[in-house]
């Protein structure tokens, strides 16, 4: 009680001086944010400003070189409608025209037309420039009319509307037409057609084309004519500059293809924020510093303890070793496992104290074997001598011990006691060793009961001709006495052979694997399975194809084949007598892989019910009214400890088919 009030204590005072800290690191931080994101957006703001400013100069001086240009032409055409009405001003009208649309690349057409319309003579720019139709200018369009009237009225110079000209069949232009007269009433009224797209090209500077998308508008922000070169606006910044012509006003519109200004647009911001994070770096630093400070002890203390407490609830030794083989650690179940304490353990080197001394050359070597290996993963059985003297089985797992660097620093190993484990697997072994033994027992119950009557027919025809020989030797006929002496041969040998083949079915042994003819398997147990089939009236067949060996143990395949002869053979209690019969085939399959021997029983008993076919082979599972429920079971266990497979399938027209399969005998087994 005292040392937990003791260390309440001490830890208040650490936690309202970590709160405090905490705190002031937040302070501090939340300034350093507001003033670098201050900062920041000034800078943003004042790029913005700039490249927009930069923009709506470049665009009004943009559109002061157009009017500029545009004014050059206008005194040109008041030069050129002057001195029309002098002799040569046809001559000097089309020489001044052409000098003007080669010269100005912006222009189309320069056209002559009378105060109503008429079209008297034009003028085309030359290739590579286009032309206009003359199919397309017989009657000129509404904004043309106006400035044509506009002209004509006494103001000399006006500008139509921009308007859409066909230039060719499909083609044609945004254009805008300057009109100026003749200094006299009814004269003819001179035109200027401009293309507004090639105004554009060709009287803007290429660096404002280049860095822009660059338009005419209307002065409510409707599109006439583009550049048609530059890529498209994003729309940050965007600057317009009204163009003041006769008769209409245009609108010189850029779209700058720059976005927004970046988070740190130069040096002086970069390094602001360098600075800020510096200092927020050394914050959270001295904040972290002192957060550990008070808390690596406590953290030390629950680390301990932890580990303390793992690995005391740990039931899998384990031992730590470095590259000599000196021992550097073991847990409380490696102690316990063996016997000795830590102390006595620990900077151990070989020969181990848990040792058995008979083997320690083989321990000495299997652990040099394994240093020299580089797998992740090594795993062996052995066994251990306690300190008491006793011996027991366990399991080992090596694994290599890296260091903080990557190098292999010893070997950690996981060792496990397998005592129980073998006294469970020696229990289960002698269980089903008892299980088989009830198996022949019950199997002799049912061979005991007729037994006797087919021992009777042997001994009834010894008798028989042991009487006749009595009778021959009175007659002294010894062709006679031969023959009666071999049937008695025969016949008690017969006798014993049934005996024989009872004694060696009940006969307990072990696994013992040579090489097994089936074919002479199940002629050696024909009288046995004769017996039980004559007791229900069953005809039995049966007939092998090919080389039947097996590689197995030749009691344990009698059992099998007797239990399910015996099985089919009960099966067909009910069965009508002319349908009562038992086929027995062992058929070599060479095309399997690898080759195998199947051995079939097959009859025509009432089968097996649906629902309890996928519990036919489970132990103690049974439809016979006074069956055990184990033969079938034991039946499977035995065919697979021989690497083989025992199935059922109903049989077509009526009845069952239980067989088994195991790996043939070839030639370099034998």
């Amino acid at each position: 009680m005292l040392a937990s009030s003791l260390a309440m204590a001490h830890d208040e005072p650490a936690s309202a001086s970590e709160r405090r800290a905490r705190w002031s690191a937040i302070v501090i931080v939340a300034a350093l944010v507001v003033l670098l994101g201050t900062t920041l957006w000034l800078a943003f703001r004042y790029e913005q400003t700039e490249k927009q400013e930069s923009l709506s100069v470049d665009v009004r001086a943009a559109a002061s070189t157009i009017r500029s240009r545009l004014r050059e032409t206008e005194q040109a055409l008041l030069l050129s409608a002057s001195e029309l009405r002098r002799e040569d001003g046809e001559t000097r009208f089309r020489q001044a025209a052409r000098e003007l649309v080669i010269h100005n690349p912006a222009l189309l057409r320069i056209e002559r037309r009378r105060a109503d319309g008429t079209l008297v003579d034009a003028v085309d720019a030359p290739a590579p420039r286009p032309r206009v139709d003359e199919a397309h200018r017989i009657r000129i369009p509404l904004p043309t009319q106006l400035a044509l009237s506009a002209a004509g009225g006494g103001e000399r110079l006006a500008y139509s509307r921009p308007h859409y000209l066909q230039i060719t069949e499909g083609t044609g232009f945004e254009v805008i037409e300057l009109a100026a007269s003749e200094p006299v009433d009814g004269g003819d009224v001179l035109f200027a057609v401009y293309s507004l797209p090639r105004v554009l090209d060709v009287f803007l500077p290429a660096e404002l084309i280049a860095g822009n998308q660059v338009m005419f508008t209307e002065a409510d922000g409707t599109l006439i004519a583009r550049a048609t070169h530059g890529a498209k606006g994003r729309g940050t910044y965007v600057a317009g500059a009204p163009l003041e012509l006769g008769g209409t006003t245009l609108t010189l519109r850029a779209d700058s293809m720059q976005g927004p200004p970046k988070l740190i647009p130069n040096l002086l911001a970069a390094m602001l924020v360098a600075v800020t994070g510096a200092l927020a770096l050394s914050v959270g630093l001295l904040w972290r510093d002192v957060r550990l400070r008070t808390r690596t002890e406590q953290a030390l203390r629950a680390q301990h303890a932890f580990r303390k407490a793992m690995e005391d609830s740990l039931i899998t030794g384990l031992r730590a070793r470095d590259n000599e083989g000196r021992i550097t650690y073991v847990n409380p179940a490696f102690c316990e496992m063996t016997g000795f304490s830590m102390e006595e353990l620990i900077g151990h080197s070989p020969p181990m104290p848990f040792w058995r001394p008979e083997t320690a050359d083989a321990y000495a070597q299997r652990e040099s074997e394994i240093h020299m290996l580089s797998a992740a993963r090594l795993g062996y059985e052995t066994s251990f001598r306690h300190k008491d003297g006793h011996v027991f089985p366990v399991l080992i797992f090596e694994t290599p011990l890296i260091d903080v660097s990557g190098r292999k620093a010893g070997w950690m190993g996981s060792i496990l006691d397998l005592s129980e484990q073998k006294r469970a697997e020696e229990l289960n072994r002698r269980q089903q060793e008892k299980l088989q033994e009830t198996a022949r027992m019950a199997s002799l119950g049912e061979v005991a009961t007729t037994l006797s009557h087919e021992l009777n027919q042997p001994l009834a025809a010894i008798t028989s001709y042991a009487t006749a020989c009595e009778n021959l030797l009175e007659r002294s006929d010894l062709t006679a006495l031969r023959g009666a002496l071999t049937r008695i041969h025969d016949q008690a040998e017969r006798a014993g052979q049934v005996i024989k083949s009872v004694n060696d079915f009940m006969r307990r042994r072990k696994l013992e694997r040579q090489p097994v003819e089936i074919r002479e398997l199940i002629l050696s147990l024909e009288p046995l399975i004769r017996l039980q089939a004559r007791k229900h009236n069953v005809r039995i067949a049966w007939r092998s194809t090919g080389d039947t060996r097996v590689m197995g143990d030749r009691t344990m395949l009698e059992q099998v084949l007797l239990n399910l002869t015996r099985n089919a053979i009960q099966s067909m209690a009910d069965t009508p007598q002319r349908d009562r019969s038992l086929e027995i085939t062992a058929t070599r399959l060479d095309d399997s892989d690898p080759p195998s021997v199947e051995v079939s029983v097959l009859d025509r008993g009432h089968g097996v019910p649906v629902e309890a076919r996928p519990m036919l082979f489970q132990a103690f599972f049974t439809t016979k009214s006074s069956g055990l429920g184990i033969g079938l079971s034991l039946c499977r266990t035995v065919i697979e400890q021989h690497a083989g497979r025992l199935e059922f399938e109903p049989r077509p027209g009526g009845g069952s088919r239980f067989g088994f399969t195991l790996p043939a005998l070839t030639e370099n087994d034998a």
